[in-house]
């Protein structure tokens, strides 16, 4: 069987940073954390109780929730395809490439024309 970690999920539900200063830490809009995630965090149980019945967590509890479960997240998955989609049988351009004249001069003719006054 496996042992299941202890979590503590806090949800910022405003549309703003919010900062809880008694864990030094800012928690982005509309984000979930989970404090006891030992990837991220060095938090013990104790000290995240303080901040939410004395501490930073209880004062901004307008735009702090404590989530006793984590959040759904589901991620969004594109499907990729090998198959081809449109397939042009002939194209709608055709390329030309035109010569003129006018502009076969050699570089020396081309700055006599442009420095004569």
């Amino acid at each position: 069987m496996e042992k299941k970690e202890k979590t503590f999920w806090i949800t910022n539900i405003s549309s703003f940073n919010v900062s809880l200063a008694d864990l030094n830490l800012t928690i982005k809009p509309n984000s979930s954390v989970n404090l006891l995630d030992k990837k991220h965090y060095y938090f013990t149980i104790e000290q995240l109780e303080k901040s939410a019945k004395y501490g930073s967590i209880f004062k901004k509890s307008d735009k702090i929730i404590i989530r006793k479960i984590a959040p759904n997240s589901k991620k969004k998955e594109i499907e990729l395809s090998k198959e081809i989609l449109y397939k042009a049988e002939k194209s709608l351009y055709k390329i030309q490439e035109q010569k003129f004249e006018e502009l076969n001069i050699s570089d020396e003719e081309f700055a006599n024309e442009n420095t004569e006054v």
